[in-house]
C-alpha cells in the first residue's frame, strides 16, 4: 500500500491501465498505449507542472493528500481519509506557543540522529531560525550557494556567512554554474511530472557530498515561509482564477498553443465546485496552494536523498504549519513575529546594513557556461503550434549561440 500525507508532500503515481504504483512517475508510464491527456498537458503548461491529480498523460494520475493506494483482486483501490487540517485552522496561536512548538519538533529530530547536521542556509528567515534552533550548535554545517553575478557577494552568502558567525557554527559557500548537467539526472527523477527546475540543487548536494562523510542527517526549511506569512494568494472566484494557486512566477508555457486543446475543463470546474467555500478563506488558498505545488517543492527533499543524506522538516510537519497559519494577521504581515524574534537572539542581520547584492542571474550565467539545447521543433510542432516553439528557440537561446 502506498499512501500521502495531508500535503502529498511525497507524490505517488499511478496507472489506472496498467495498476503499476510508484514514487517515480517514469515506472508507470506505459509507451505501448501511450497518449496525451487532453486536459492535463494543457493545465500541465498552464501551470508549469500537473495539477489536479492528472498528468499531461492519459491513464497517469497521481495520488491527492490524504489518499491510500492499493492493489485489490488485481484492481487499483484509492482511499480517500478526512482532511483534519480544517479543524485546526479555526483557532488563535500565540508567537511564543509557535516558537516552542518549532523547537520542540526540531530537537526531538536532533536527539534521534547522530553526526553532523547539514543546513542549506540561505540566510532568510526559514534556515535561519533553524540554525538557531538546534541545540548542539557544533554539530551545525551550513551551505549556501549564491545567484548574483560574483555568488559571493550575494545577500543569501553575505547573510548565511553572518549567521555562522554569530552562532559560532561552521559554513561553506558552494559555487554553482554546470547544474545544467544535471538535466538528464532530473528527467530520470522527475518526467513529465513538473518542468526541469532543481538541477542546481543537484550541484549544490553532489558537491557538499564531497566535503562531508555518511549519510547525514539535513534539516531543511522548505514552505516554511508560506506558513509564516510571507505570500498572500488572491480571492478565488472561478475556476479561471485557481491559477493564482499554482504560483507558478511566470515558469509556465501558453497552454493555448496546444493543436487539441480540450473542450471542457472537468478537472478544474470539479476541484473548483469541491472546494470553493473553503477558498474563500485565507489560510485555506495557502494550503490549497503548497498542495498543489508540492509535487515541484519535494525535490527540496528528494535531492538530498538522492545524495545520501537524512532529510527532516518541521514545516511538513501538519501542527507546525497550522499553528503558524493561526497567528494573528497582523503579526504574520511582512513576518514581523519572527522578525521580532531574531531581534531577541541577536539575528536581525538586516539592520547590520551589510554590503551584499540581490541581484539574481545564475540561470542566465548557467547558460552561458552550458548552453541548453534548443527545443525539437520536429518533434514539438506534432503537439505545440510551431510558430511557438520558433518563438521559445529565438527568445530563450538567442546570445548564447
Amino acid at each position: 500500500m502506498f499512501h500521502t500525507d495531508w500535503l502529498a508532500s511525497e507524490s505517488i503515481y499511478y496507472n489506472e491501465l496498467t495498476n503499476k504504483v510508484s514514487k517515480n512517475i517514469n515506472d508507470v508510464i506505459d509507451f505501448s498505449s501511450f497518449a496525451w491527456d487532453k486536459e492535463g498537458l494543457y493545465n500541465y503548461l498552464d501551470f508549469g507542472y500537473s495539477v489536479f491529480g492528472q498528468t499531461p498523460l492519459k491513464n497517469v494520475k497521481y495520488l491527492h493528500p490524504n489518499s491510500n493506494i492499493e492493489i485489490i483482486n488485481g484492481k487499483l483501490k484509492i482511499t480517500n481519509k478526512e482532511d483534519v487540517l480544517l479543524d485546526k485552522l479555526d483557532r488563535v496561536s500565540r508567537e511564543e506557543d509557535v516558537l516552542h512548538l518549532i523547537q520542540s519538533k526540531i530537537n526531538i529530530w536532533e536527539k534521534e540522529t547522530t553526526g553532523d547536521i547539514i543546513i542549506p542556509t540561505s540566510g532568510g528567515y526559514d534556515s535561519r531560525l533553524l540554525n538557531q534552533m538546534i541545540n548542539n550548535k557544533s554539530r551545525i554545517r551550513s551551505f549556501t550557494y549564491g545567484i548574483s553575478d560574483n555568488q559571493s557577494s550575494s545577500n543569501e552568502v553575505v547573510f548565511a556567512k553572518k549567521i555562522a558567525d554569530i552562532t559560532g557554527t561552521k559554513w561553506n559557500q558552494i559555487k554553482l554554474g554546470n547544474f545544467h548537467n544535471y538535466i538528464d539526472q532530473w528527467v530520470d527523477n522527475y518526467g513529465v511530472s513538473t518542468h526541469a527546475h532543481g538541477m542546481y540543487h543537484m550541484e549544490f548536494y553532489s558537491k557538499i557530498k564531497q566535503l562531508v562523510k555518511g549519510e547525514n542527517p539535513l534539516l531543511s526549511g522548505i514552505i516554511g515561509d508560506v506558513w509564516a506569512g510571507a505570500i498572500k494568494i488572491p480571492l478565488i472566484k472561478s475556476p479561471d482564477d485557481l491559477s493564482f494557486l499554482g504560483y507558478s512566477h511566470g515558469m509556465n508555457a501558453d497552454a493555448t498553443q496546444l493543436h487539441n486543446k480540450p473542450i471542457n475543463f472537468e478537472l478544474k470546474e470539479k476541484y473548483f465546485e469541491e472546494k470553493r467555500l473553503s477558498l474563500n478563506h485565507e489560510k485555506s488558498r495557502l494550503v490549497e496552494t503548497m498542495r498543489f505545488k508540492i509535487i515541484l517543492l519535494n525535490y527540496l527533499m528528494r535531492i538530498p536523498k538522492l545524495y545520501g543524506f537524512k532529510p527532516y522538516s518541521p514545516f511538513l510537519d501538519m501542527d507546525v504549519a497550522s499553528a503558524m497559519l493561526n497567528l494573528p494577521e497582523e503579526k504574520r504581515n511582512n513576518r514581523i513575529w519572527q522578525s521580532d524574534y531574531f531581534k531577541n537572539v541577536n539575528l536581525d542581520i538586516e539592520s547590520l546594513q551589510l554590503p551584499y547584492t540581490s541581484q539574481n542571474t545564475l540561470d542566465f550565467e548557467a547558460a552561458h557556461i552550458i548552453p541548453l539545447k534548443p527545443l525539437n521543433k520536429r518533434i514539438l510542432r506534432e503537439v505545440v503550434n510551431e510558430n511557438y516553439i520558433d518563438w521559445i528557440n529565438k527568445n530563450t537561446y538567442q546570445g548564447f549561440y
